[in-house]
């Protein structure tokens, strides 16, 4: 089934025709307002007012094709080729995780705790911040554009994940320092000898939990940054806790996402290591 028009109003039309039973009418309204937005620019004011004035040919494909990739459960992100986060735009592929709201409250929180920690002097001064596993580069990219005097660095094992990083350092206009590494067996010795902040929000669904995974995820994002085994479902903690024990200064802090399911465990092994004051957030 194709577009019956070129109208505005007819895509639309189509596209809550089309994708009603896979997503909640909120949901809906924005993937449409999303697609209008980068396919031909225009919000969700002006798509109302123009209802019927038409698009191209061209623009109209673009609209077909996007309902048919959303009906296969391809995610938004992936077939727009961009994300928001942070206020930021973002490149975005299967090469990456699409970023989320959960990892924008990890940035949002090391922004206030680095601006309630140091003064307005000592804010001036460089603090060195590593984000271990950083995907599409969001986190230090965020971080670099609200604390700019940082030397920020980041590494991943994924080489093309690291090739979306540097185009989105570029695109939001920041100097990050991008390596190829495996926290798993680093080769690098992570280049600094004492780092201010370290973050990571590294893989941490346990292999068996796959079957609660929503299919746009399971079918498309990279299981690379998503699974670990479930016989080790710290894996991930463990190794970067230990880089931190040698890597962090001593007023130095270490940031994780992790899976709530683990939200204690991981609390006890960084205690366990000797980490002071560990702070467990869960919504």
């Amino acid at each position: 089934m194709k577009i019956g028009s070129n109208k505005i109003v007819d895509i639309i039309r189509f596209f809550r025709e089309e994708l009603k039973d896979l997503y909640e009418p909120d949901e809906l309204d924005a993937i449409i307002a999303y697609c209008f937005e980068v396919f031909i620019h225009l919000n969700r004011s002006q798509i109302i007012l123009k209802g019927q004035e038409k698009v191209s040919e061209s623009e109209l494909l673009k609209f077909n094709f996007a309902v048919k990739d959303l009906k296969n459960n391809r995610p938004i992100q992936y077939i727009l080729g961009e994300a928001d986060f942070y206020r930021l735009k973002f490149f975005v592929n299967e090469h990456v995780l699409i970023p989320r709201p959960e990892t924008e409250e990890l940035v949002d929180l090391i922004i206030k705790d680095y601006n309630l920690s140091y003064s307005s002097v000592e804010r001036t001064g460089a603090k060195s911040i590593l984000d271990i596993g950083t995907g599409s580069g969001c986190i230090p990219i965020a971080l670099k554009k609200n604390i700019p005097c940082a030397d920020v660095s980041a590494t991943d094992v994924s080489r093309e994940a690291l090739m979306v990083a540097e185009k989105n350092a570029k695109l939001n206009e920041v100097d990050i320092n991008f390596f190829y590494d495996d926290i798993l067996s680093p080769c690098s010795n992570f280049l600094n000898s004492g780092y201010d902040i370290i973050v990571s929000n590294p893989p941490y669904i346990a292999v068996s939990e796959k079957g609660t995974i929503a299919p746009n995820v399971l079918e498309y994002e990279p299981h690379l940054a998503l699974f670990v085994s479930s016989d080790d479902p710290l894996l991930f903690y463990r190794k970067i806790s230990d880089l931190a024990l040698v890597k962090l200064k001593e007023s130095g802090r270490i940031y994780f996402e992790i899976n709530q399911l683990y939200g204690h465990e991981t609390k006890e092994l960084l205690e366990n290591k000797g980490f002071k004051n560990v702070t467990l957030i869960s919504e």
